[in-house]
């Protein structure tokens, strides 16, 4: 296919405005005539055969405006069924119909109409179609290819007119029947997974020629009960919390699954005043050749049997919660949530985005050009700014933006809890490149998008205000770091840890790690300037054993006085420097432990613990790479220090957090590479950020960034090494290999379950309202400390799956979002 995108950018023009390739501005000239009639001769004249037009014209299907799909699809199937007999055509057709199916949704109902035709033209060829797509249906789902699987079944409803009896919904019934199965051993994600597969699908049976109601409601009265089952983890996946959700409240915290049923049952129960608000969003490409479809040959439906098992992880398939950026009452620009049409162009973008990973440029051009692939009537024009929609669209007609549609179903991925199915940064470079293809379209979306976000921040869930954080700040960092921060002028004056404030904060944080601060500062307005110190703009933090009178001591000792190991300090900075061998570096630390003790201070290693960790940052302060350098070479030391006690593998954290106490975010980086090269330990990370860095922390995005990083590294080993544990027990190994492998195992689930005990006592006794815990902060502040630890506790509940009900919803103060965990069940995880 990479081949074909390529030729489709060339083929659009090099030009604004060309049609074509822009010819060079330098023109040949010879001697005489004869020599340039020679010249054209000596150049070769490709034909295209048959095979290749006919596969040029099926993948370019529905994607210009310009030409009418009823005559693409007639050429297509003309082509095909004249030239039924030649083997090299007819592969060439298959392979190339089933790598659009799987790769390129929005075409299915074309292609779909395609097939219709080339079945009333050739019945034996619209045969061996039918047949191969159900082979194809039959390997997706053996080998748990449940996403193709699905797209390939929506290609056989759109062949539901060429079908005998029933059809497909004997199909779909059988995956419904095994979906209860897995119902009944509790294995609920995969039995909404498949329950998903077999009510998207039935959509498109509806647009198909041969429609039956009766059937659609027989299959939704087995479906139903399924739906209604809510997942173990559900109430942690709601992108709001608190029981708020700017929208319909029914689609608060639900699953896919049961809006999808409650969307169908509805559509069934009565047609949609707007026919587009249902079914009739979808595309009806077949019906300029109902009169030849009428007579044509109908074929059995090929048998496709399921596995009695799916070889996937089904711990790890969790529903799917709906979330929306465009939910304004007054002007509906996306399709409500409990409308059919809403999870048709949902669903059909996601897979989409899904398929196409390897290359957002197109992804981005075919969500620039959704509304070609829908129905004429279902979207309004682009880039109709959002003061014009209503009169834009008329008393009855759509109100629904393509751009809004796009925008939202990409934020509802972004911000998929508990994770998205692809990096972060992939999402975030297909919004920015559709920015760059249509920015008068998209620009004014994203931006009532970002007010949207910003608005609800104090009942959203504390995972998505940081994700929200590190797309903001990328995002404007593509585009000259340009926002109205005036809208936010009056949020200046909240505390801190106040949700709209902290995001304030981490927006410019951000923003400096991915420029520097006086840049940033450049493009701000003057109320936020003093958000950004003069110590963030210094190339190299201070050396804070730079001055000899320059730092009381009190955190070593009860009695102020001037600090007196900035001598020592500084030959250990200029030992570390020159390499010197680690006996001269020991001795002069042995030096500050005796100072140290004459100074009376209490932990005398201490101090010379956080000289030498402060001496390498100062080393390394320049870039990653030196103080990468600086950590490999005196990683020996520095496994030493930390093999001491956990109390100063704390210290190493607090040192290095500490001499980037004015950039934070590179500290949380050299804490994360520390982690890697197992000099500090994850549970030291989150103590230090959960005991040690105080309850203001937990707005902060780099203490976040700290304690999720190092969380998600644990839970990805255990996982990694249990699904390795099940690929040893089937192949060769020795007992004695096994055995080993065991105890690692072991080892690392008791690691995973000491962070997740020290997370829930840190975090429940943060959300305590006790003065003792939160001595002289004022009340606003601290009832939103509050709600941040109970915000941490619901995300980190999540990240460790803690289920079977231990999450109880507790009311806050302000209107934020409380959990907390049981304490006693937390025991039995």
């Amino acid at each position: 296919m990479g081949d074909y995108y390529r030729g489709r950018e060339e083929g659009r023009g090099g030009g604004k405005g060309g049609g074509g390739p822009r010819r060079s501005q330098k023109r040949r000239h010879r001697d005489d005539d004869d020599d340039d009639k020679e010249y054209r001769r000596s150049r070769p004249y490709e034909r295209e055969d048959t095979a290749s037009r006919l596969r040029r014209d099926t993948i370019s299907i529905a994607e210009s405006p310009l030409t009418k799909i009823e005559d693409t699809i007639n050429l297509i199937a003309n082509t095909f069924a004249s030239n039924y007999d030649n083997e090299e055509l007819r592969n060439t057709f298959l392979n190339t119909l089933l790598s659009l199916v799987v790769e390129q949704p929005f075409k299915i109902p074309f292609l779909a109409a395609a097939v219709l035709v080339i079945n009333s033209q050739n019945a034996e060829a619209g045969k061996l179609i039918l047949d191969e797509f159900g082979k194809a249906a039959q390997a997706y789902l053996t080998e748990g290819f449940l996403t193709s699987a699905k797209l390939v079944l929506r290609f056989l409803a759109g062949l539901q007119g060429m079908v005998e009896g029933d059809g497909l919904y004997l199909v779909l019934g059988s995956i419904v029947d095994q979906a209860a199965g897995y119902l009944a051993v509790e294995e609920v994600g995969l039995a909404l997974d498949l329950v998903w597969i077999a009510l998207i699908t039935v959509p498109y049976i509806l647009a198909s020629p041969k429609s039956d109601n009766s059937l659609a409601g027989e299959l939704l009265k087995k479906t139903s009960p399924i739906t209604e089952v809510k997942h173990r983890m559900q109430s942690l996946l709601s992108p709001f919390t608190g029981g708020y959700a700017p929208y319909d409240p029914r689609a608060q915290g639900t699953h896919n699954a049961r809006i999808l049923q409650l969307n169908l049952e509805s559509y069934l129960g009565s047609e949609p005043s707007r026919p587009f608000h249902g079914v009739g969003c979808l595309p009806r490409p077949y019906e300029s050749f109902l009169p030849e479809l009428e007579g044509a040959t109908k074929h059995p439906m090929p048998e496709i049997t399921l596995p009695s098992d799916y070889p996937v992880d089904k711990s790890s398939i969790m529903p799917n919660i709906y979330f929306s950026v465009f939910a304004d009452p007054n002007v509906e620009t996306v399709p409500p949530p409990l409308g059919l049409a809403s999870t048709l162009f949902r669903d059909a973008i996601v897979d989409t985005i899904d398929t196409l990973d390897c290359n957002r440029l197109v992804v981005s051009r075919f969500l620039i050009e959704i509304d070609c692939y829908f129905s004429p009537n279902a979207f309004i024009k682009r880039a109709v700014p959002f003061d014009r929609v209503i009169e834009t669209a008329g008393p009855e007609g759509s109100t629904w933006k393509p751009e809004d549609v796009a925008v939202d179903a990409i934020f509802s991925q972004l911000y998929k809890l508990p994770g998205p199915n692809h990096k972060l940064v992939y999402y975030h470079s297909i919004l920015t490149e559709l920015c760059k293809l249509a920015p008068a379209a998209v620009a004014p979306s994203l931006g009532r998008a970002i007010r949207f976000m910003y608005k609800n921040l104090e009942s959203m869930d504390t995972e998505l205000i940081y994700r929200f954080v590190d797309w903001f700040s990328h995002h404007l960092s593509n585009f000259g770091f340009t926002w109205k921060w005036a809208e936010w002028n009056e949020n200046l004056t909240l505390p801190d840890v106040h949700p709209k404030k902290a995001f304030i904060l981490g927006a410019l944080e951000k923003e400096i790690r991915l420029s520097f601060a006086t840049r940033i500062k450049g493009t701000i307005p003057d109320p936020y300037k003093e958000l950004i110190s003069e110590a963030k703009e210094k190339e190299q933090p201070h050396f804070k054993y730079d001055s000899e009178v320059g730092r009381d001591y009190k955190q070593f000792s009860d009695s102020p006085s001037d600090e007196p190991f900035c001598k020592e300090a500084k030959e250990v900075l200029h030992a570390v420097a020159d390499k010197k061998e680690d006996a001269e570096v020991d001795a002069i630390l042995a030096k500050i432990v005796e100072l140290a003790k004459e100074s009376g201070v209490a932990d005398p290693l201490f101090v010379a613990r956080d000289a030498y960790v402060t001496a390498i940052c100062h080393i390394g302060a320049k870039s990653l790479s030196h103080v990468l350098s600086c950590i490999e070479r005196c990683k020996e030391k520095l496994l030493a220090i930390g093999n001491e006690s956990p109390d100063a593998r704390r210290q190493i954290v607090g040192s290095v957090l500490s001499y980037w106490e004015d950039q934070p975010g590179i500290g949380a980086n050299v804490v994360d590479k520390l982690l890697n090269y197992s000099i500090v330990t994850p549970l030291s990370v989150v103590e230090w950020v959960l005991h040690d860095a105080g309850n203001k922390a937990l707005s902060h995005t780099h203490a976040w960034e700290m304690v999720s990083t190092t969380i998600n590294k644990v839970n990805t080993r255990v996982r990694q090494m249990v699904a390795a544990r099940q690929v040893m027990s089937i192949n060769d190994y020795t007992e004695e290999q096994l055995a080993v492998y065991v105890q690692t195992l072991n080892a690392a689930e008791i690691e995973q379950g000491m962070l997740l005990t020290a997370v829930t006592d840190a975090l429940t006794a943060m959300s305590d309202s006790s003065d003792e815990m939160n001595g002289g902060i004022d009340v606003e502040s601290k009832a939103w400390m509050q709600w941040w630890a109970k915000g941490w506790l619901r995300a980190f509940s999540r990240k460790f799956g803690v289920a079977e009900g231990t999450v109880v919803e507790q009311p806050v103060a302000d209107g934020g979002p409380s959990t907390r965990l049981d304490p006693e069940d937390m025991d039995t995880m």
